[in-house]
């Protein structure tokens, strides 16, 4: 019987995370290190342990304790900001290979692309700012429009003109947790480049075996939020037999230092070749392991488990067709008075439909929404990703809304 597995933190909603954890409980027994543990997620859960993950001095406290009195087999993660801390629980308890310093690098997105520019690994022009006058500054060394990333959380907007830059620094400032901070950590800006946005999902099974065993494709939203609209898997992808790619890929890798582990590696394809735009050494989040699973039949959450725990890792594929997902957002801001979705009979087949909103939840606008704004999201398989993008641009017609808008509502009443 495998042995239990420590995770640190469920990295979302049921509706992004229940199938990770359904995926890595179906491969050992799991030991949840979190605050809480919601309904949802007890029945994958062999034991809790009711601590917070970025307490780390309390965490370890409480994992250490756990396990003087019992086995364990290996510690993992889906949360950035809890990858540091996962490394050194594995070092302490002797799980697992050394990768802390790897995986330090990579929940420091100013660490990461130090280090890739300095083994010449292909990345878009960027720098640090630490206030948004060095922000508008740095912006306007690079040539607008620009990016503008959180250091090491889940923020990314667009900047056209140097009037923007402080708007969205105010909003990464109004938008920072606590543990996140904003300008104690700085902001990367970075040059905004032109071409197709995929990612290679990665599983490093260490003695330098490197494998791309998916590609998604992402189409972005409006800016300047800049949020997920669609992503796709292709079991049949061209770009999984890109050489250039593949090399890039290979590359950074063994420039952070990752030997074994699932990475998610961000790049934009320009007419230059593949700039890596961001590096995730955990689990894609945005049910990207949903979608290769159904596409290929290869689990990444399952791997990361069986390489978190020692165990040989099943890379073979099982299938050889598309899946898609895509996400909806409101076109204003405001409270959600109506929200319905009518799931519509048609082929490629509909693996899921599932809403994210209630009647009564304020929600922003496409252009500033984050994750938690997003109002639904569709599941879709097809033989080809044009059959998955088809079946999506129809069924995304049947979502019903009415949102009332903070001016609508002043107009309206008595």
């Amino acid at each position: 019987m495998a042995r239990p597995l420590l995770l640190l933190g469920l990295g979302g909603p049921a509706a992004y995370s229940e199938f990770l954890l359904a995926q890595i409980a179906a491969s050992c027994p799991v030991i949840l290190v979190d605050t809480t543990a919601p309904a949802w997620a007890r029945p994958y859960l062999a034991r809790h342990l009711p601590v917070n993950p970025a307490d780390e001095a309390a965490a370890a406290a409480m994992v250490l304790d756990y396990a003087s009195h019992h086995e364990l087999g290996g510690v993992l993660t889906l949360c950035r900001e809890h990858l540091v801390t996962a490394a050194r629980f594995a070092q302490w308890l002797g799980l697992g290979e050394g990768t802390a310093q790897a995986l330090s690098i990579c929940a420091d997105r100013f660490t990461v692309r130090q280090v890739l520019a300095h083994r010449k690994v292909p990345l878009p022009r960027w720098a640090q700012a630490r206030d948004p006058e060095a922000a508008a500054e740095q912006a306007g060394l690079i040539g607008y429009p620009v990016v503008i990333k959180a250091r090491s959380a889940p923020f990314t907007s667009l900047a056209r003109s140097s009037g923007e830059v402080p708007v969205i620094c105010a909003r990464v400032e109004h938008n920072a947790s606590p543990e996140h901070g904003c300008w104690a950590d700085g902001l990367l800006v970075e040059e905004r480049l032109d071409g197709l946005q995929v990612a290679a999902e990665t599983v490093v099974l260490g003695d330098g075996d490197i494998q791309i065993v998916a590609i998604t494709r992402t189409v972005l939203g409006a800016p300047p939020a800049l949020q997920t609209m669609r992503h796709c898997v292709y079991a049949h992808d061209s770009l999984l037999h890109n050489r250039i790619l593949r090399q890039t890929v290979a590359r950074a890798v063994e420039a952070l230092g990752v030997r074994l582990g699932v990475l998610h590696v961000e790049m934009t394809l320009t007419s230059r070749g593949p700039r890596i735009t961001d590096i995730s050494a955990h689990l894609p989040g945005d049910l990207i392991p949903l979608l290769v699973e159904r596409a290929t039949g290869v689990s990444l959450a399952r791997a990361a488990a069986d390489l978190a725990t020692g165990r040989p890792v099943n890379l073979t594929p099982t299938r050889q067709r598309a899946a898609a997902v895509h996400f909806a957002y409101a076109t204003v801001a405001g409270r959600i008075d109506h929200l319905d979705v009518a799931t519509r009979d048609c082929s490629p087949l509909v693996d899921r439909v599932v809403l994210t909103q209630q009647v009564g939840q304020h929600v922003a606008a496409a252009g500033q929404a984050r994750v938690v704004d997003r109002l639904a999201h569709w599941v879709v398989l097809g033989l080809t990703a044009a059959d998955c993008h088809t079946a999506l641009d129809r069924l995304t017609q049947d979502l019903s809304i009415h949102v009332t808008s903070p001016a609508t509502a002043v107009a309206h009443a008595p």
